[in-house]
């Protein structure tokens, strides 16, 4: 009976220290995975991509590392994966993720808008309704091609849809009035001279065709009020300025910053009887800050020449000879909200 009693304590001692040995192991394992995704995380923001990769691939076990740092791992894994264009790798990665916290969801402040929306269509497409509502398909569109690959189907298409702008700032004409001082775009003579403030608003459609590149229509009017400050007298100071413009974007659409500029043609109208319709290029710049999934906040410039000279003001002459041979009706400063309606 005593032998039995010593056995039975012996055996309970061997199951308590391997118990604690393998929690220490976890415990070690997970701080080593801890400092790991921290070189994995300055690796990426480095635009390391492999190596972040590589680093955060060690940390996926969950019965080792735990369910926090799995998933932070596969985080690391999927935004390294969608910057190489790896996207069933980052496919792969969401689905682990979901399967460890099906209630995961990005964070909107700190995680990029395509990873958020990469992983709210994941898991729309892994849904228990969106596989009861799947039919099988073997061919595409006939019968006679492969299948759509899985990539194909679950990747957003980032960077693509339509928008729309909104927005208002400063107007500056530069032109052939006033006749006795030098005139130029930062001259803000707008301030002291002429009628009413130098305020415009404009309002935008665009189509984005790729992450870089987007074909906008624009439409700006604004009051400019040295125009027609010397005779013939102009009273109306209003002006009305369609555009059609090719944007290009600068930078990765992840960045919460991005640079852009503008080429295109304006027309503009408005006046009295002494003006006429002008037109000519547009260029412009600016700076487009995320605020989230859909909408962002923009800083802007614009310069629109019209020619023939005279068209806008009346005068087709210049005393300064800076301005002799075209006009600008410009958008000095502007901003507003940018709203993504349909696209990604």
């Amino acid at each position: 009976m005593r032998v039995l009693l010593l056995g039975g304590l012996v055996a309970t001692i061997g199951l308590t220290t391997a118990g604690s040995a393998s929690a220490q192991v976890q415990a070690d394992t997970t701080a080593s995975c801890a400092d790991r995704l921290d070189t994995a995380e300055q690796a990426y923001r480095n635009r390391n991509f492999g190596e972040a990769l590589s680093l955060a691939s060690q940390c996926t076990d969950q019965e080792e590392v735990g369910e926090e740092t799995a998933l932070r791992a596969y985080r690391l894994i999927t935004l390294a994966s969608l910057r190489q264009g790896a996207l069933l790798q980052a496919r792969t990665a969401v689905e682990n993720m979901l399967q460890i916290d099906p209630g995961y969801t990005a964070d909107p402040v700190n995680d990029p808008p395509s990873y958020d929306l990469f992983v709210s269509m994941v898991r729309e497409d892994t849904s228990p309704e969106a596989t009861a509502d799947a039919q099988p398909d073997t061919t595409r569109a006939g019968g006679n091609e492969p299948p759509e690959p899985p990539e194909a189907r679950s990747a957003p298409r980032a960077g693509r849809g339509v928008f729309v702008k909104f927005g208002g700032g400063i107007s500056d004409y530069t032109g052939d009035y006033p006749a006795q001082n030098v005139g130029h775009p930062l001259d803000l003579q707008e301030f002291i001279t002429g009628s009413g403030a130098p305020l415009m608003a404009s309002v935008e459609l665009g189509y984005q065709v790729s992450p870089g590149w987007a074909v906008v229509a624009g439409f700006q009017v604004g009051n400019y009020p040295i125009v027609g400050y010397k005779k013939p007298t102009i009273n109306d100071s209003h002006r009305y300025t369609p555009q059609l413009l090719i944007r290009h974007t600068f930078r990765n659409p992840e960045r919460t910053v991005r640079p852009y500029i503008d080429v295109g043609g304006n027309v503009t109208f408005g006046g009295e009887r002494f003006t006429s319709m002008g037109a000519g290029p547009s260029v412009g710049g600016g700076i487009n800050i995320s605020l989230g999934r859909t909408a962002s906040f923009y800083i802007e410039s614009r310069l629109n020449t019209t020619f023939p000279d005279g068209a806008i003001d009346a005068a087709e002459f210049s005393d300064t000879g800076v301005w002799g041979s075209f006009d600008s009706l410009n958008q000095l400063l502007g901003v507003g909200i940018q709203l993504q309606l349909w696209g990604s």
